[in-house]
C-alpha cells in the first residue's frame, strides 16, 4: 500500500505544480533555497581545501609566503595542483564526465536539446571536483560549477516530482541562475543569467520564477556568508560627466577584444593539449598539473580565482608591466587549467581579464588617479564578459551588483554594447557555444521550429496496417485490400524482406491478365524511406512517388509505416497543443468565470 500512496502524492503534487503558478513559484523557491545552501557548501569546500593546501583560506593575500600550517617554503606550490588533480581526475572520469570544464555549455545543451534532464550526481561531483581544482590552485571561476550544480538540483527536483518537460527545463534554468545569484551576491543578475544565457526565453512567468529562485538563494547565502560585494572596492566610484564617455568606449573596444581573445585562446590551447596528450583521461589532470605547479611557483598571482589581485589592480596598486603580465597569465593559466581537465568556470576569469584591461587604460590616461583607474577597470569587467559571452544584460547587472558601484551603470552599458557589437562582428560563437559547436552539438536549428521538426522516420512511423506475401494470389490480396479499406499494402518475400508496395490498380491489372497471378507478379512500387531519414527526406519521397504511404526500412526489412494522413494528424495535434498552451489561464481568471457578477469590478 505504501508505493501506491507515494505514487498518488507524487501525481497530485505534479498536477498542482504544473497547473498552478503559485505552486510553481513555491517549487522555484525550494530550488533556490537548496541552491543557496549548495553555494555555501561550495564556498566552504574551496576555503577548506585552500587552507589545507596552503595554510590560508586565500593564498593570493599571502603571495610567496611559506605554508601557513607546515611552515615549509613556497616550493609546496609545485605539489598542490598535482595532489588536487590526483583526487578530482578519476572522480570526474568515473562518475560525471560532464563535470569537466566550465559547465555552462552542458547546461545550455541539457536545457535546449535534452529536456532539461541533468543527472543528480553531477551536482555532487561538480562541487567536489571544482573545490579541489580551485583550492588546488586552478585559475578558474566559481560560477560555471555552481550554475551546473544549481541546474542539476532544479532538474532533479522537477523530474523526481514527475513534472512535464517544460517545467523541468524551467526549474533547471532558474536553478542555474540561483547558483549565480548566491555565488556572486547578485540576485538580479542571476535571474537575468537564467533568462538570457540558459533559457533564452523572456516572459513574465519565467522572469518571476527566476527572481523567486535567485532571491531565495541569495537569502541563504547572506545568512551564512554575509552581504558584502564579491569585489569590494575601498571607495565608491562615479562617472563625472555623462557626455565625456570616450574612455568608456575605448575600454569597451579593448576589453571586448580581450574577452574575445580569451575565448579563442581557451579552445586553441585545448586543441594543443588534446594533440599532445595520449594517455588515459583520468590521469591527464595529474600529469598536466606538473606544468601548472611550476607556473604557480614562479607566478603565484594566478592561484585560484584571485579576487584580491583583481581588487589591487582596480585600486591602482600595480604598474603597467605587471598588469600586462597579469592579463596574459590569467588567460593562459585559465585556458590551461580547463584544457588539462580541471573543473571550473570562465566567467570570473573573463571579469579579471576585463578589470586588468580597464586598469591598463586607466594607467595610461591618468596614472596618478586610482579612482579613474578603478572606474575603467570596473567598466572593463563588464565589457570583457560581454565580448566573450555576448550576454549584455547579465554583464551590465552583474558588474554593478558584484562591485556595488551602481553609479557606473551608464558607462558600463555603453562599453558592454560596444563589446557585444565587436564580438558579433568578428565571430558567431561565444565562449559557451564554441565548446558545443566544436564537438558537433547545436543548440538551435531553424528546422526545429517547423511542424515536424527533426524527428527521424523511426519517430514518425506507425505499425504497418496490411502486409502481403509475394507468393499470395492477386485475387486474395484484392479481397484483403477491399475488406480493410487500405489503398496500399506492404509486400514481403518468404524471409520477411521488403519487396515493394501493392495497390488495387496494380493488382487488378495483373489479375485481369492471369487469374492465377501472384502478388509478386504485379508492378510493385519500391518507394521507401530509411529509419534514420529526417522529415525533409520523408516528405520528398512522398511527394515524388505515387504512394500516399511509405514503409520505413531497416536492414532490408520494413519496421514501420508513414502515411500522409498520419503526418497531417501529427501536425494537427501539435497545432492544438500550441493553441491550448496559449490559452493558459490564471486562478483569478478562472474564479471570475465562476463569478461573472464580479467582473464589473475588474474592468
Amino acid at each position: 500500500m505504501k508505493a501506491p500512496r507515494l505514487g498518488f502524492v507524487r501525481n497530485s503534487l505534479s498536477t498542482l505544480i504544473r497547473d498552478h503558478r503559485f505552486a510553481l513559484a513555491l517549487m522555484a523557491a525550494v530550488v533556490g533555497l537548496i541552491c543557496g545552501l549548495a553555494s555555501v557548501i561550495f564556498h566552504w569546500c574551496i576555503a577548506g581545501w585552500t587552507y589545507l593546501m596552503t595554510g590560508y583560506t586565500d593564498y593570493t593575500t599571502h603571495l610567496g609566503e611559506p605554508h601557513g600550517l607546515l611552515g615549509v617554503s613556497k616550493w609546496f606550490l609545485l605539489l598542490v595542483p598535482i595532489i588536487s588533480a590526483i583526487a578530482y581526475g578519476p572522480l570526474i572520469q568515473k562518475w560525471a564526465p560532464t563535470a569537466r570544464g566550465h559547465g555552462i555549455p552542458e547546461i545550455m545543451l541539457a536545457v535546449r536539446r535534452k529536456g532539461g534532464v541533468i543527472p543528480g550526481r553531477v551536482a555532487i561531483v561538480k562541487i567536489v571536483a571544482s573545490a579541489l581544482t580551485l583550492g588546488g590552485g586552478g585559475s578558474v571561476g566559481r560560477e560555471g560549477p555552481i550554475a551546473q550544480v544549481g541546474a542539476a538540483i532544479g532538474s532533479k527536483l522537477a523530474t523526481a516530482t514527475g513534472l512535464p518537460t517544460q517545467r523541468i527545463i524551467l526549474l533547471a534554468g532558474v536553478g542555474a541562475g540561483a547558483g549565480i545569484a548566491a555565488t556572486f551576491n547578485a540576485p538580479l543578475a542571476g535571474a537575468m543569467f537564467a533568462l538570457e544565457v540558459i533559457l533564452v526565453k523572456f516572459s513574465a512567468e519565467t522572469f518571476g520564477m527566476a527572481v523567486v529562485a535567485s532571491v531565495a538563494a541569495s537569502i541563504v547565502s547572506h545568512y551564512f556568508i554575509g552581504n558584502a560585494p564579491v569585489v569590494a572596492l575601498p571607495q565608491n566610484l562615479s562617472w563625472e560627466s555623462d557626455i565625456a564617455l570616450a574612455p568608456a568606449a575605448v575600454v569597451g573596444i579593448l576589453a571586448g577584444l580581450a574577452g574575445l581573445a580569451f575565448s579563442k585562446i581557451l579552445y586553441s590551447l585545448e586543441d594543443v593539449v588534446n594533440w599532445a596528450y595520449r594517455g588515459p583521461e583520468w590521469a591527464r589532470p595529474a600529469l598536466g598539473s606538473i606544468l601548472l605547479g611550476v607556473g604557480l611557483f614562479f607566478f603565484p598571482y594566478m592561484y585560484g580565482s584571485g579576487y584580491p589581485i583583481q581588487v589591487s589592480a582596480l585600486t591602482g596598486k600595480y604598474t603597467i608591466p605587471l598588469l600586462i603580465a597579469l592579463l596574459l597569465a590569467r588567460i593562459f593559466f585559465t585556458s590551461y587549467t580547463i584544457a588539462n581537465g580541471g573543473s571550473g568556470g570562465v566567467f570570473a576569469p573573463s571579469l579579471f581579464v576585463g578589470a586588468v584591461t580597464g586598469a591598463i587604460v586607466g594607467q595610461v590616461i591618468s596614472p596618478e588617479d586610482p579612482l579613474f583607474i578603478g572606474t575603467l577597470g570596473v567598466i572593463g569587467m563588464g565589457a570583457a564578459f560581454a565580448g566573450a559571452a555576448r550576454a549584455p544584460i547579465t554583464a551590465t547587472l552583474i558588474i554593478v551588483e558584484m562591485t556595488g558601484q551602481y553609479d557606473l551603470i551608464l558607462p558600463v552599458m555603453l562599453a558592454v554594447v560596444i563589446a557585444v557589437g565587436i564580438s558579433r562582428f568578428l565571430t558567431r560563437e561565444t565562449i559557451y557555444t564554441a565548446k558545443l559547436i566544436r564537438r558537433g552539438d547545436t543548440l538551435d536549428e531553424p528546422v526545429d521550429h517547423t511542424l515536424v521538426g527533426r524527428h527521424s522516420a523511426r519517430e514518425l512511423m506507425e505499425p504497418v496496417p496490411l502486409t502481403l506475401a509475394a507468393a499470395d494470389s492477386a485475387t486474395s490480396a484484392l479481397r484483403q485490400l477491399h475488406r480493410t479499406g487500405e489503398s496500399t499494402a506492404l509486400v514481403e518475400d518468404n524471409h520477411g524482406g521488403f519487396v515493394g508496395l501493392a495497390t488495387p490498380l496494380a493488382l487488378s491489372a495483373v489479375h485481369g491478365l492471369d487469374r492465377d497471378a501472384h502478388v509478386g507478379d504485379a508492378s510493385l512500387d519500391t518507394s521507401h524511406v530509411l529509419a534514420g531519414d529526417l522529415p525533409s527526406e520523408v516528405l520528398s519521397v512522398l511527394l515524388s512517388s505515387r504512394m500516399d504511404a511509405l514503409p520505413v526500412i531497416e536492414d532490408g526489412r520494413a519496421i514501420g509505416w508513414i502515411s500522409q494522413r498520419a503526418l497531417v494528424s501529427r501536425m494537427y495535434r501539435e497545432q492544438r497543443r500550441a493553441i491550448a498552451a496559449g490559452k493558459q489561464s490564471s486562478w483569478g481568471s478562472r474564479w471570475l468565470e465562476k463569478h461573472p457578477g464580479a467582473k464589473r469590478y475588474f474592468k
